[in-house]
């Protein structure tokens, strides 16, 4: 990390609020996480700078140890560029350089054009990977744009992805990632070319052509696709295009896409009104089945309490978004106020489901019939997440009850983030995943890359807005 900025660096522990905080308590939470995410971007440029000739985001780094990636390791040298984690950085990158350019601080000033120049270039690149795949992007890629899965014994196998390859998760990311990279510099014709970009994967969603490509790194979390399992992941990770597009596009056409997405969801994925007696008010399933109905695996109905809160913060973010345009028809205000109505609920169930109060964290997945975790391992990015999702129920809260209860939920996924994942002396970058009784564990959970401030950062930047305009 550059010596200017380390010798500025504010090294404090961070705070402890109460376990049912009054609203003045969270502004002690505000130098903490700017120093968090001051730090951790200028880590990521000091990476960025010290190898010129690798035009990508670089994360590639043990959270661990704190030690380099060995080369030669077709999941974790730089021979390997995540698309994932590209898409993510360009959006975060572009959401840290809005939020930057407001944050009166020499450190914040000085990395403002070191960020801008890495999105420009990174933009650039995965330009060139994309005119290269027929325009798609694949989970695992060679920095000259092959495309690759890890065979049986874990080495690169090289396949074609052409025009008529189906829209995937890589191409969700990677796609808004392009739209907030060029409306953030300004690039009117590539932002064009991204909008047209996630409008096609978009529309994937709709027509049931969109595909899961994550491979799976971690045997806990399968994620291969299941004949006749249909996962909400891609609805809800698609409200972050709508609330992009909110804020960036004109027109009614993001608007209706948030509504549908966020209706999609609400109807098939959460007990809501009593709908199924079976399942606790609020319980959000993960998977649906061809019928309709909630997915079972051997008697579980699994529940990934993250994506759930993950979900609550998105919608919100689209709610804000779309609160603020002219564009809003009185029928749409309708239906976001009624989206809102439905947001405690779900965060405090979906907290209650995934929070573990001893080792301090929320469990990878839980099942709904036996009421117990299924994969009990505890990875960092929900806890920022469900940081974000506290706040804006916060914010929009209607009742004490509600607003109480998201600060509680706030107040005790901060401790377990700050306290138990974050570590200062690796420039605030976070433990990827905790185990069951609380060890750091080397387990990936979706890229061995660590996180460009993506999951961590954007989710924490809502929450400080929030905090410092109450």
């Amino acid at each position: 990390m550059d010596a200017e900025y380390s010798q500025s660096m504010n090294s404090a522990p961070p705070p402890t609020l109460p376990d049912q905080p009054e609203s003045g308590d969270l502004h002690a939470l505000v130098p903490y996480y700017q120093t968090l995410l001051i730090s951790v971007m200028a880590w990521i440029a000091e990476r960025y700078e010290r190898h010129p000739e690798y035009p990508f985001i670089d994360t590639k780094i043990d959270l661990m140890s704190g030690e380099e990636f060995g080369e030669e390791d077709p999941v974790r040298d730089r021979g390997t560029v995540y698309s994932y984690i590209q898409g993510r950085g360009l959006e975060a990158l572009a959401g840290h350089c809005r939020w930057l350019r407001r944050v009166e601080s020499p450190d914040a000033a000085r990395l403002v054009p070191r960020l801008e120049r890495i999105l420009r270039e990174t933009l650039g690149s995965l330009q060139r990977l994309r005119r290269q795949n027929g325009g798609h992007m694949a989970f695992f890629m060679t920095p000259d744009g092959t495309p690759f899965t890890l065979d049986e014994h874990g080495q690169r196998r090289p396949f074609v992805l052409g025009a008529e390859a189906p829209y995937s998760l890589s191409d969700l990311f990677c796609s808004k990632g392009m739209y907030a990279a060029a409306a953030y510099l300004g690039d009117d014709s590539v932002r064009q070319e991204a909008l047209e970009y996630c409008k096609r994967t978009a529309e994937a969603l709709w027509d049931r052509t969109f595909v899961h490509d994550q491979q799976p790194l971690d045997p806990k979390n399968p994620v291969a696709p299941v004949p006749g399992r249909h996962s909400q992941g891609p609805f809800m990770l698609s409200l972050g295009t709508a609330a992009l597009l909110t804020d960036g596009e004109g027109d009614q056409e993001p608007l209706e896409l948030g509504l549908a997405l966020i209706q999609h969801i609400l109807a098939r994925h959460v007990n809501l009104n009593g709908a199924r007696s079976t399942f606790a008010a609020g319980d959000f399933w993960e998977f649906i089945d061809d019928t309709g109905e909630p997915y079972k695996s051997g008697g579980a109905v699994p529940s990934d309490p993250g994506h759930a809160l993950e979900f609550v913060g998105l919608t919100l973010r689209f709610v804000s978004a779309a609160f603020a345009r002219p564009e809003l028809t009185n029928s749409m205000r309708r239906q976001l106020h009624d989206a809102v109505r439905h947001m405690p609920l779900i965060l405090k169930q979906n907290f209650e489901n995934g929070f573990r109060p001893a080792p301090q964290g929320i469990c990878k997945s839980f099942d709904l019939v036996g009421r117990r975790p299924i994969n009990a391992d505890m990875p960092w990015w929900s806890l920022p997440e469900a940081m974000r999702a506290a706040a804006y129920c916060w914010r929009f809260a209607q009742s004490d009850a509600d607003r109480t209860g998201a600060l509680r939920v706030l107040s005790a996924c901060h401790h377990a983030f700050a306290h138990h994942f974050v570590r200062p002396e690796l420039y605030y970058n976070a433990y990827q995943t905790r185990d069951e009784n609380g060890q750091p564990v080397h387990v990936i959970p979706a890229t061995a890359d660590a996180d460009p401030g993506y999951h961590t950062g954007l989710s924490i930047i809502d929450m400080l807005e929030i905090i410092e305009h109450a």
